[in-house]
């Protein structure tokens, strides 16, 4: 089954108060759109969903956006380079986004889990292609960049 725009709203709600809420940044919500192949993207960390949605989730962004979050994680701080640190606080960046949206739909009473974060691709330098990935993606303007994300699931109940 397509997921329906219940969906859609979940996603864009919790990633308007991940990154209004959790780090006061302003943020613009585009309308979803569906896409067979992808840009190129510096950083991206996937997240795998399990039960009545199943997939995984891919939150994307260019390296200024992603230094620009990291820094509002960190308290503010200007963030030159991404150091382990900084790429541990992208993974739990893209965890706060599928979280919420696993406890927006938990809490209406559909099983879903999620896994830890797969997979953050660590070299800006090596851009990563996300071509022939057919996915679901809600772009979110922030203040310092597009955020996408980008949903490859499947829906085993109507929503």
């Amino acid at each position: 089954m397509k997921l329906g725009e219940e969906y859609y709203a979940v996603v864009t709600r919790v990633g308007s108060n991940v990154l209004s809420g959790y780090l006061g940044m302003e943020v613009t919500p585009h309308a979803a759109r569906e896409q067979d192949s992808s840009g190129r993207y510096d950083i991206a960390v996937q997240i795998r969903v399990l039960g009545q949605l199943d997939g995984q989730i891919v939150c994307v962004m260019n390296e200024h956006t992603a230094k620009q979050v990291v820094g509002r994680m960190f308290g503010g701080i200007e963030v030159e380079t991404l150091d382990e640190m900084g790429w541990s606080a992208i993974k739990e960046f893209g965890n706060w986004f599928v979280s919420g949206i696993a406890t927006e739909f938990a809490n209406k009473g559909w099983e879903v889990n999620i896994s830890h974060p797969l997979t953050t691709f660590e070299d800006p330098n090596a851009s990563q292609d996300l071509k022939d990935i057919r996915s679901i993606v809600m772009p979110l303007e922030s203040e310092y960049g597009m955020i996408e994300i980008h949903s490859i699931l499947e829906s085993r109940t109507l929503i």
